[in-house]
Formats: C-alpha cells, sequence, structure tokens
C-alpha cells in the first residue's frame, strides 16, 4: 500500500492536487503515492479502495483550497457536512485511525474556521500545516513537499497501525467476508471499578493472549447466512447486510459453522472467545467504548432515548443496521458497539481475580452462553466494551447474532 494518500475535492484541488501527486511520484516512486486520479479502476467500490489505501497510509496530505470546505451539491448542502461525502470519509478515517494528517494550504489559502468544519473534523485544526503556493513558486514548495513526505516515510508511525492487523477475505457464493489479523498481545478485561454503568461481574484483570486470531470485521450479514443455509430467519429484513439475528447459539455452531467450513475448506471458522472478543472490541483502548469515554447513535445503534452516564439524548432507530454502516474502531472492527448482541464460544462464568492466560470458561459448565456488543434495542451503557451478557444456548431473538473468528487451540 502506498504511504502517502493525497486527499483533494476536484472542483477545488484537482490541478494543484494532480501536481502535488506527478511530483511525489517522480521523488518517492509511484507505489508510495496514492490519488484517485489513477489508483482507483472503473467499477471499483471508492470505499473499499479508499479503506484499503489507508492500511497502509502513514502521512495523509489533505489538499485545501479556497472552496474546500464550502462547495455545495445541488440541493445547496455543503458537501463536508454530509457524513456521506467521499473528502469527508477520507480526512475522518485517517483522523480516527490516528494516522498523520498535513493540511496543504494553496495559494495563500487560510486555515478553515471551527465552524466551517464538521465536528468529527476539528481535530485536523490542530495540524500543523504547510503553505504550497503554486503562483510563484512552484518548484521549490513542490520539492519542500517531496523533502517532508521522504522523512516522513523514513520515520516509524505513531499511528496505532504500525501494528494494526491485516486482513484477508472469503468468499462463498457471491458474498466476501473479510477478516482481520489480530496479534497476541496483554489487555485490561473487564470495567475498573469507577467506569459508570458497569456491572458487578465485570471485574477487571489482567489477560494475555498467546496466539494471534483471525476475527471478521462485521457480523455475519443476512446474505452470507442465507447462501450457507438457504434461509433467513432475521426479523429486520430491508436488506440483506443487516447483520443476521433471531439466530441462537446452538443454530450457529451446530448448523451454520459446519456448512460454512465445509464452503470454505481449511478456514476452520468458529466463534471468537470472549477474550477474543473484547480485546478486538478495544482496539488498544481502555475507555469504556473504543471511541472514548462517550458514543453517540451516529458512532453506534442503540436506543438513543437512554444515553451512556449522562449524555445527550439523540436517534432510537429501532432496528438493526448494515453492519458497515456506522464507523470501525481503529482496528477496522465495524459495530463491536451496539447493532446486535454477538454470541461468543464461552459458557457465561465468573471472571478469575487475578492475571488469566488464553482464558475460555468450558461450555459444559454452564447452562449459559456469553454474548457481547449490545445492541440496537438497549441503551447506551450495555454497548461498552467490558458489557457482558448471557442466554440459553438455543436462545434466538432480534438482536442476538454473532461474528466469525478463526483460531486454532493447537496453533
Amino acid at each position: 500500500m502506498a504511504g502517502i494518500f493525497i486527499s483533494y475535492r476536484r472542483d477545488d484541488s484537482a490541478a494543484q492536487a494532480r501536481a502535488v501527486w506527478e511530483r511525489l511520484c517522480r521523488g518517492l516512486g509511484r507505489d508510495r503515492v496514492f490519488m484517485d486520479v489513477d489508483g482507483i479502476d472503473p467499477g471499483d467500490d471508492f470505499t473499499e479502495v479508499i479503506d484499503r489505501q489507508l492500511e497502509g497510509c502513514q502521512v495523509m496530505l489533505v489538499m485545501i483550497g479556497a472552496k474546500w470546505h464550502s462547495i455545495a451539491d445541488r440541493h445547496g448542502r455543503v458537501m463536508l457536512h454530509n457524513r456521506h461525502d467521499f473528502v469527508r470519509y477520507e480526512v475522518e478515517t485517517a483522523l480516527r485511525r490516528q494516522i498523520r494528517l498535513v493540511p496543504v494550504l494553496i495559494d495563500d489559502t487560510p486555515t478553515p474556521l471551527e465552524e466551517h468544519l464538521p465536528v468529527a473534523l476539528h481535530p485536523l485544526l490542530r495540524r500543523q500545516a504547510l503553505e504550497l503556493d503554486f503562483r510563484r513558486h512552484t518548484e521549490a514548495a513542490l520539492n519542500r513537499l517531496v523533502e517532508i513526505s521522504r522523512k516522513a516515510l523514513s520515520v516509524p508511525a505513531t499511528s496505532a497501525l504500525v501494528s494494526q492487523p491485516t486482513w484477508s477475505e472469503f468468499k462463498v457464493g457471491n458474498v466476501v467476508q473479510r477478516m482481520r489479523w489480530i496479534e497476541p498481545g496483554t489487555f485490561w478485561m473487564g470495567s475498573p471499578d469507577d467506569e459508570p454503568e458497569r456491572y458487578s461481574d465485570e471485574i477487571q484483570h489482567c489477560v494475555t493472549l498467546t496466539r494471534g486470531y483471525w476475527i471478521a470485521d462485521t457480523a455475519c450479514t443476512q446474505a452470507l447466512w442465507q447462501e450457507v443455509m438457504g434461509s433467513n430467519p432475521s426479523r429486520f429484513k430491508d436488506d440483506l447486510q443487516n447483520p443476521v439475528e433471531c439466530v441462537s447459539w446452538n443454530d450457529v455452531t451446530g448448523l451454520f459453522l459446519p456448512k460454512l467450513n465445509e464452503r470454505v475448506s481449511g478456514l476452520n471458522l468458529v466463534l471468537p472467545t470472549e477474550a477474543q472478543w473484547e480485546n478486538a472490541c478495544r482496539a488498544g483502548t481502555t475507555t469504556p467504548f473504543s471511541f472514548g469515554d462517550q458514543i453517540t447513535p451516529e458512532q453506534v445503534n442503540y436506543d438513543g432515548n437512554y444515553p451512556y452516564n449522562g449524555g445527550k439524548k439523540g436517534r432510537y432507530r429501532e432496528k438493526t443496521v448494515p453492519v458497515m454502516a456506522l464507523p470501525a474502531n481503529q482496528w477496522g472492527l465495524y459495530q463491536m458497539h451496539g447493532n446486535v448482541w454477538e454470541w461468543c464460544a464461552d459458557g457465561y462464568g465468573d471472571y478469575p481475580q487475578g492475571e488469566a492466560k488464553d482464558p475460555v470458561v468450558c461450555q459444559d459448565k454452564s447452562t449459559l452462553r456469553v454474548l457481547r456488543g449490545g445492541g440496537w434495542i438497549h441503551y447506551g451503557g450495555r454497548c461498552r466494551s467490558a458489557a457482558r451478557s448471557a442466554s440459553v444456548p438455543d436462545g434466538r431473538y432480534g438482536s442476538l447474532g454473532f461474528r466469525l473468528a478463526r483460531w486454532l487451540a493447537d496453533q
């Protein structure tokens, strides 16, 4: 993947962005620089290409001309305030993943004011900008940019993506599922005593996972379930990209997984353990949510009438949403918080009082199976990284789903 990503708005700075791209390609090599001028083939999904390029990106150059923040669509709405706007998507994703951002101010363009930007892009204003004057000293300015970029690529990035899991995909029929690789490591599982709205079964303890594992970047979709099983048990069937729900632990482990593993031989797909699930959900964080100390319905699908810890009330959708409709965490995993509770491999039991290594509660010692993540019908506090729930193995409800994992006991 390219180390330098050039973000620009066509109606604002296409010519300048092209000049930057061409100069960086000459100075750093074509494979080190990405811009959609030649990096996206006809028919490619724009967001998928962007996500792939940002996997290995160390620096994003945000080309800002005089109209960058004010260009409106045909309805008169400022494009930057539309969360589906591609420029906003690029910058917001880079900020969320802690990729180094360099605002490039073109031809005396001032830094945008805070009121010009959606809240999600406000951190951009704290980044030191580079002024690039194409009207007077173009070559000198471009040479400076090459040197800045070369220096950035030669220094290890501070982004969490340096140790970010890689990804792989498998296909069943026409359905593609992406998996993320999670490295071995140690993390704090459960919640501290002072975390608001915690439950007594969330005893905080240190967990070491000695083996890496793969985990699906989304909950299992209705499309994948239907491809494998030939039916769709879900309550909310308006979109096959919604998570499958109304599936029991027994349905998943006794019916779906055996059939799926016949179709994709050699993967040995399973459910994640509870520890693997929480480690992936936290994505290196220690806060109540991977997004921080608070969430909103724009980040998580939950009952916005009941926000977490005195937060502002928000939207209650009263249903599931497509698995990639809301932002991913720092490890590229979508909707670990909210949407549907997700079955884990474990039986439900008490946490250990001390440190644990590769913990898993034996299924035959419990009549309940673990559920994690919260759901569309629940209040904000139940969507915390540490929040636990459980159900009988044959429980089927409109808020219960799952995501796939791949791990081998003898690996």
